[in-house]
């Protein structure tokens, strides 16, 4: 299976990688032009708070940290640890820039998602790829990526309550009581619609992000005197790879790719195109400084994945045989420097897997009602319950090993659109 991962997953996500770097040209650098243009609407959509709510639409930023819930999650905690782990310390390097020319598709994606969404009788938004999609190729293609983004979003659901369960059962609670709460929470915000997802994300988002971050720099700041070495190793490593022990080590230009480029994408979701369904319910009408503000998230991904790269690699973990691949990578570190390291990394886990769960949720539910024309809503609520249910109970080694292939699907049909509305329909990237 991993070695056919390898060829199968890798392709498509370095394709995805081309594109980003097309399209970074072609917006002329938008993700780096525009960062005074994204921190004004920062300020101004929390200046505004609730007020610009509009029937079932939300406020940019909400908008913004609803989409960023499952962008700036676990796995982007752990992602960069065991990029590092299985591709050597180049990877973060590779990492670090797969997210941030990801910032030009993600800025595309959304500027198209507000260009074509379409207004509902509930006063919500349609819009996201399966709209810009139909515009580019006709009805067809919005069908085909509804298909395959619904199938993943759920498996991503299931996936997430499966590690929200671990992590309580870790602490006494039974998987049947998590797997009942979580499905009941988890549909009752369903039910209760964008308005209460974009304020659970407006609660859950900052402070994951603040104690995580602060977690990570007090790490770094206690090993500050060793970050010009580490920085020497990442770019020695990016350049050289075999130069850390080629073949004996395991680390070559394609194991780089494949944890470092390749996982950078998805980490921060550039080109599955599931980030702007949030963003299509913005009450803001401006597409191009919606498709701005969208890149924070990019910004807010690079900067977690570069704080989890360096507490691994000047802790050490990341070359410590005796310390298992995964979240171990990180927790080890905590609970070095902290004396209650382990309940931080628990909260911020807990917190990361619920907003990922409900934010896919509701994503899923956009493409659900895409392919059934705005009907058997409370179905897709049932679906998801039982999939979140079932996930949180079960083991789901075959669910975690086939959902990248997913992926493959829902992507590749994103960013051909992206790219026929870009060029061959010569899109303007103009305020």
């Amino acid at each position: 299976m991993i070695a056919v991962s390898d060829v199968v997953l890798v392709v498509p996500l370095v394709c995805l990688v081309l594109a980003s770097i097309l399209l970074t040209f072609k917006t002329k650098f938008i993700q780096f032009r525009a960062v005074p243009l994204m921190i004004r609407m920062i300020i101004k959509s929390l200046r505004a708070g609730d007020g610009a709510e509009q029937g079932n639409a939300i406020p940019p930023h909400r908008a913004l940290l609803t989409a960023m819930s499952t962008t700036v999650g676990i796995g982007n905690i752990v992602g960069p640890a065991i990029a590092v782990r299985l591709g050597g310390p180049g990877a973060l390097l590779g990492f670090l820039l797969a997210v941030i020319f990801g910032g030009a598709t993600t800025f595309s994606e959304v500027l198209f998602a507000m260009r074509y969404r379409s207004r509902n009788a509930d006063g919500s938004y349609a819009g996201g790829p399966m709209q810009y999609l139909r515009e580019a190729f006709g009805r067809w293609a919005g069908v085909l990526y509804a298909i395959f983004a619904a199938a993943l979003l759920v498996a991503w659901s299931s996936n997430q309550s499966n590690v929200l369960a671990d992590i309580l059962f870790q602490y006494g609670v039974s998987k049947y009581l998590s797997a009942m709460v979580i499905a009941i929470l988890v549909v009752a915000y369903l039910i209760a619609g964008i308005k209460s997802i974009g304020n659970l994300a407006a609660k859950i988002v900052p402070a994951k992000f603040i104690l995580y971050c602060g977690a990570c720099l007090w790490i770094i700041g206690c090993n500050v005197e060793h970050l010009p070495a580490i920085f020497k190793l990442i770019f020695t490593s990016f350049l050289n790879p075999q130069a850390l022990g080629g073949a004996v080590a395991g680390y070559s230009v394609h194991q780089m790719l494949r944890w470092g480029f390749a996982k950078g994408i998805q980490a921060s979701e550039a080109g599955v195109g599931t980030t702007t369904l949030p963003h299509a319910q913005s009450t803001y009408q401006n597409a191009f400084e919606q498709g701005v503000l969208a890149m924070a998230s990019t910004y807010s991904v690079a900067f977690v994945c570069a704080l989890s790269g360096l507490v691994t690699l000047l802790t050490g973990s990341w070359a410590d045989s005796s310390i298992p691949l995964g979240i171990s990578l990180i927790a080890v570190p905590f609970t070095k420097y902290f004396s209650f390291g382990v309940a931080i990394l628990a909260v911020i886990s807990v917190l990361s897997a619920f907003g990922t769960i409900v934010g896919n949720a509701y994503n899923g539910s956009r493409c659900f009602l895409f392919l059934t024309n705005n009907r058997w809503l409370h179905s897709y609520h049932v679906a998801v319950g039982a999939s979140v249910f079932l996930g949180s109970i079960f083991a789901v080694e075959l669910v975690w090993s086939v959902t990248d292939y997913f992926i493959i699907p829902v992507a590749l049909t994103n960013i051909v659109g992206v790219l026929y509305l870009t060029f061959r329909k010569n899109a303007s990237f103009k305020d």
